[in-house]
């Protein structure tokens, strides 16, 4: 049977015109721009409008001022005006054919307030009757790379795997910005706010049929529709990876909530026995959510539990190991022929052999290092090798010589495929500005060797064994 979903939605990320009503022909760094940069750096190949009743030009160009000045019909509108205008805005839209209104604006019933309420209600009315989609409001709408859509010139061009719900505009901005930093790229990312019409439950229903999209992120602070949503949560759980952060779990959060998208938030247990049911992905923080796409796309998925972690320091050692070991994965012993066999050109005083592996004196010796990999990354003890390099336990000498910048560069970029096994990296940054340009340069040649990076032994340990036990509990119920 055709999914009448998928083919009612898909309009909203393919346009064919675009209008910018209300967009500031005065301000330069005024926020309404920011879709307007969008529009110009991601060079989107279709016509667009600027509508402003100051008329005028912007960048070379013209503003009307009217929807109606505008020649022939527009497919999509992104309403820029005060609330107060937004139904006007609707009846406007109605006579020039549009399809859908994304409203950035904000105002209404996250307010809290009745007359407020009754506004979004009444927009919610005026569209239905027209036969206009809405996006929002309060929210930054659609980027879509694969179309040239986006609300932010900062976000990459390139299109990837991973389809976005997020209740806030703010957050989906932070996740884009971060997650591309380390290599995730995005098929389709939504930003919905007070859901007045178009609600989660349709964009993941749209999503979980995408042929584009292999991973759902979910940012869901309310739901309108709960029996919907588990069906569509299900659905979507049967067909790809799902991540669910749920916002608003605790008093303070509701509250919160409230007051951002007029939602109704939901408990913490409610939530993560819903995600242990339906087998998906639950995390707590975005920085979460991106560790969990990072290793999802980039970390080969490891045969089993076994850590062989590798680096530089005795008490990071001890740190990493903890780490690891209290999230349920496994740093076992190296075997005794084996530290033989590193023993017979690992100098002994400075370096324990043992897993973890710290290997503080002989770091700088390259030829030693990548000859210890090789032997470690063959043992059938371990599952998969995970290094880290810890900067900030080195001396001030070590970087006024230049021996930081040897020491982070000779050993990447590190490929994926030299090794048997799945590679991690773990590097922490800096804020020490001699210490911070070259651990910058170590993390973007791994990024863009494919290399799965975290930022600490704590993330990268939590998100290795929150994907492996997403793994085996799907294993099981296959």
């Amino acid at each position: 049977m055709e999914n009448t979903n998928q083919y009612n939605l898909d309009f909203l990320f393919h346009p064919n015109s675009i209008a910018l009503v209300g967009i500031t022909t005065t301000e330069p760094q005024h926020w309404t721009r920011t879709f307007l940069d969008g529009l110009i750096e991601f060079e989107f190949d279709h016509p667009f409008y600027l509508v402003n009743p100051k008329d005028g030009e912007i960048k070379g160009h013209k503003v009307y001022t009217s929807l109606k000045d505008v020649p022939g019909n527009i497919d999509h509108v992104i309403g820029l005006v005060n609330a107060q205008l937004a139904v006007n805005l609707v009846e406007e839209c109605a006579e020039k054919g549009v399809r859908v209104i994304h409203f950035c604006t904000a105002g209404f019933s996250e307010t809290g307030e009745e007359s407020r309420i009754k506004l979004e209600s009444e927009l919610a009315e005026a569209a239905r009757r027209k036969g206009i989609r809405i996006i929002g409001p309060n929210c930054m709408g659609i980027y879509c790379p694969q179309t040239r859509v986006s609300f932010s010139a900062a976000f990459p061009r390139e299109s990837g795997p991973v389809g976005v719900i997020s209740q806030s505009g703010g957050n989906s901005i932070y996740l884009v910005r971060q997650a591309a930093l380390r290599g995730v790229r995005f098929s389709k990312v939504i930003s919905y706010g007070n859901a007045c019409d178009i609600n989660e439950n349709d964009l993941l229903e749209y999503l979980a049929d995408d042929v584009d999209t292999k991973i759902i992120a979910l940012y869901i602070e309310g739901i309108k529709d709960g029996k919907r949503f588990r069906r569509a949560l299900e659905k979507a759980a049967k067909q790809k990876t799902v991540i669910l952060l749920k916002g608003g779990t605790t008093e303070g959060g509701a509250r919160a909530v409230a007051g951002h998208t007029a939602s109704l938030a939901g408990n913490r247990a409610t939530w993560d026995a819903l995600s242990r049911q339906l087998g998906i992905i639950s995390v707590r923080t975005l920085e979460e959510m991106i560790d969990v796409l990072v290793t999802l796309l980039f970390l080969p998925l490891p045969k089993g539990r076994n850590a062989l972690l590798f680096g530089a320091g005795g008490g990071a050692s001890v740190l990493i190991a903890d780490e690891f070991e209290s999230r349920g994965l496994r740093v076992p012993p190296i075997p005794p022929e084996l530290i033989a066999q590193l023993r017979e050109y690992t100098p002994i005083a400075g370096n324990i052999l043992r897993n973890p592996v710290d290997y503080s004196q002989a770091m700088f010796n390259t030829e030693g290092v990548i000859k210890t990999l090789a032997i470690l990354s063959g043992w059938e003890g371990a599952d998969f090798l995970v290094m880290f390099v810890r900067i900030g336990q080195f001396t001030a000498s070590r970087i006024s010589n230049g021996q930081l910048k040897n020491l982070l560069m000779s050993r990447f970029p590190i490929k994926q495929d030299q090794f048997p096994k799945p590679v991690a990296m773990v590097i922490e940054p800096s804020i020490i500005p001699q210490e911070a340009e070259a651990i910058l340069a170590a993390i973007n040649s791994s990024i863009s060797s494919g290399m799965p990076v975290y930022y600490s032994f704590a993330a990268a340990a939590n998100a290795i064994n929150l994907v492996l036990d997403h793994a085996e509990k799907r294993s099981k119920k296959s």
